[in-house]
């Protein structure tokens, strides 16, 4: 169904009509208990992100690889077996067995998952939403923009161009246009045209070199 659809409800009033329910699919917090941080159950549990137990109970994170520091907070951020993942930049320091791992571990992950990321090449084949920072608002764009659904306008080509601005009277300002850039016999051509009127006699100014 289109996200149009979607209604909140706090956790109390769907357990009254579908408590069972609430239980089969919210089981760790139906215990109402936090998971036991013994040694046991944390290695156990660390070792699931490529960390061994050696490095788990005896070492510092200051002794630690950028790699391993972000294994080790992927681990604590899944610790409480969450329901909504929210990650930052996650492929910093990992190397490209665990980006892969990574990557499967999300495409397996039962739960929400948003990824904050410069990456473009590790969210394309991941993400079923995009969205995009585009002068200081976040807009609906990307290989995959919910396939139809939502209301926001998608990003054309082309959109990184100059929109236009105005002032506090709101008059349009025009701003100078780019030059595009010319191809290599455009330019040879360019440079025939100046050396003849040069030796026409002609003024050439520096806006045609």
């Amino acid at each position: 169904m289109s996200s149009a659809f979607n209604v909140w409800l706090p956790r109390d009033e769907i357990i009254q009509s579908h408590a069972k329910m609430v239980d089969e699919v919210d089981k760790e917090a139906s215990r109402g208990e936090a998971r036991p941080l013994v040694r046991k159950e944390i290695e156990a549990h660390c070792k699931q992100f490529g960390l061994d137990s050696e490095l788990v109970s005896h070492s510092h994170m200051r002794g630690l690889s950028g790699g391993q520091r972000v294994k080790v907070v992927l681990a604590a951020c899944t610790w409480q077996m969450p329901h909504i993942i929210v990650l930052d930049e996650p492929t910093n320091y990992l190397d490209r067995d665990s980006l892969a791992a990574l990557a499967k571990a999300l495409r397996e992950f039962e739960g929400g998952v948003i990824i904050i990321t410069h990456s473009a090449e590790f969210t394309q084949n991941l993400t079923d939403e995009v969205w995009m920072v585009n002068n200081g608002t976040m807009v609906p764009s990307g290989h995959n923009w919910v396939k139809g659904q939502g209301a926001g306008e998608r990003i054309k080509e082309g959109a990184d161009a100059e929109e236009d601005k105005f002032d506090a009277m709101g008059n349009k300002i025009e701003v100078a246009k780019k030059k595009k850039a010319l191809t290599s016999a455009e330019a040879r051509k360019a440079k025939k045209d100046r050396m003849k009127k040069k030796k026409a006699g002609e003024e050439v100014f520096s806006d045609d070199e």
